[in-house]
């Protein structure tokens, strides 16, 4: 008889890590806990909440022991905002259902809310799935690299880019922002100067830039960027 998955003698962190992946939807089956997973960071992700029916963005770590085994949520007010009261909800891991599922206890700060689910329950079943690649939005990945082949242009989503869409980076070493914005469109900034703007499209690999509106005398009608996270090349930009 197959034995169900759960614990066994593995310390929680460990079992926890084994949950984490990229290119993932963690959610329950309400709908009250969303998280998408995207880009080159398993431990990162972009998460809706719906608390007392408004829904709260905010980025999801997910942590696998150091004093804290679960995920925690830092909400999109707190992102903007710095000097806004520190607004950090957080479930904590509890066990694993199944390969793909896990159960987390919900923290006293969710319970808080009000929420009446929240409120009156105190555990959550998360679970996962491949996200499909209509769903892909390179706006919501969580602090990654995108780099062409040649190195001519990088950029590095910050803790606001799902927020605001900006990307900082260099463009033949000189400084740029890239904003990427609804439906699709990006546009790339030098000292105010416009120097691209189009359409992007979101790839497993990374992003295809369009320069179908302005841009492609310089660009080219397209540019392709891929994740570069692990190149040390590019680690101090991070700071």
């Amino acid at each position: 008889m197959a034995m169900p998955f759960l614990l066994s003698c593995e310390n929680r962190p460990s079992v926890f890590k084994k949950l984490f992946e990229r290119n993932v939807v963690w959610s329950d089956e309400l709908g009250k806990v969303c998280i998408t997973v995207q880009g080159e960071r398993h431990e990162y992700g972009f998460a809706k909440i719906l608390i007392n029916n408004e829904e709260v963005k905010a980025t999801a770590t997910f942590s696998d022991g150091n004093g804290f085994t679960g995920i925690s949520f830092e909400t999109e007010s707190n992102i903007l905002d710095p000097h806004n009261n520190f607004c950090v909800y957080g479930l904590d891991f509890k066990e694993t259902k199944s390969e793909g599922s896990a159960v987390f206890e919900i923290r006293s700060d969710l319970k808080e809310t009000g929420d009446p689910y929240f409120a009156t329950n105190d555990s959550i079943t998360l679970k996962k799935r491949a996200i499909t690649e209509e769903e892909l939005d390179v706006r919501y990945c969580i602090f990654n690299y995108l780099c062409t082949e040649d190195r001519r242009l990088f950029v590095y989503q910050g803790k606001e880019t799902p927020y605001t869409g900006r990307m900082a980076g260099e463009y033949n070493s000189n400084d740029i922002e890239l904003f990427l914005m609804d439906g699709c469109f990006f546009k790339i900034i030098e000292d105010e100067k416009t120097l691209g703007e189009g359409k992007y499209l979101s790839t497993f690999e990374g992003m295809t830039l369009l320069f179908d509106v302005y841009g492609s005398d310089v660009f080219g009608e397209s540019l392709s960027l891929v994740w570069c996270w692990a190149n040390a090349q590019l680690a101090s930009f991070a700071s």
